[in-house]
């Protein structure tokens, strides 16, 4: 907040440039837990968000896409592809962000379909517990889900407790996990970045990374080019925040470029 030109509401967000031009449909769940299809926002209001922002640069760092096989061989050539967000409101405002459009777009052979299961602060300490996957998510039959977020903790053995509850009654299904961005720590600031629970950079990232090929499921690093692009723009990072936490909508695009980079190479 040091040197910040924002100054945030004191009792929630700040109000939208751009508030999300299609409804979402939303899919009953327990209290605190929002499940829905994800639209959000058209092809035309993300091309028109985008062509706002300032140009920055990242670089995936080593992304490992060996276990999406089957993913990205329904987008390349066809077929149904139904990628779940799992996690916390990180997560919902990556997929809030539109990048499923920009992927429609760039895979027409596809029919491509994002449903989001999210809570505030939600990790899967959360989700493991009473029947919610068999309850909320295996119904819907994803043959993805993206697990990420700044909330999740280094909790590797809820996780796997989470992947593998999915794999018994989906056996087929793929698996993305992710490292967080956004939350409080300033982007610009290596050294703390380096510390932060959810960072690609700290041993959580690390830890992660690991995991994921032990479990054999996909794996992207989204804080280091997240930290990168903002970097790249000399700009104070809260010119892309909605509170002192999340994104506003040219944040939440910074998040679309990145995933649409991952799944495109």
């Amino acid at each position: 907040m040091a040197d910040s030109p924002v100054t945030f509401s004191a009792n929630g967000a700040l109000p939208a440039k751009y508030a999300p031009d299609i409804t979402v449909v939303e899919i009953p769940a327990e209290k605190d837990y929002f499940l829905f299809v994800c639209s959000a926002r058209s092809l035309a209001q993300i091309n028109k968000i985008q062509a706002e922002m300032p140009s920055g640069q990242f670089t995936l760092p080593a992304p490992n896409r060996k276990y999406l096989k089957k993913t990205r061989k329904k987008l390349r050539k066809g077929g149904e592809v139904h990628i779940l967000g799992l996690g916390d409101s990180i997560i919902n405002d990556i997929m809030r962000s539109g990048w499923i459009a920009k992927l429609r777009e760039a895979y027409p052979k596809a029919t491509i379909k994002a449903t989001v299961f999210v809570r505030g602060g939600g990790g899967n300490y959360h989700y493991k517990e009473e029947g919610r996957i068999q309850k909320y998510l295996v119904p819907l039959k994803p043959n993805s889900v993206f697990i990420g977020g700044i909330s999740q903790r280094e909790d590797f053995k809820s996780m796997k407790e989470v992947i593998d509850q999915i794999r018994a009654d989906l056996p087929e299904i793929e698996f993305l996990l992710a490292t967080g961005a956004f939350g409080t720590t300033d982007p610009r600031d290596v050294a703390a970045l380096a510390e932060a629970q959810h960072s690609g950079s700290a041993p959580y990232g690390v830890a992660m990374k690991k995991f994921a090929a032990q479990e054999q499921c996909a794996y992207l690093d989204i804080t280091i080019p997240w930290a990168e692009y903002i970097r790249s723009l000399g700009l104070n990072p809260h010119l892309f925040y909605r509170d002192r936490v999340h994104a506003n909508e040219y944040g939440e695009q910074i998040l679309s470029k990145i995933m649409l980079a991952f799944f495109r190479l």
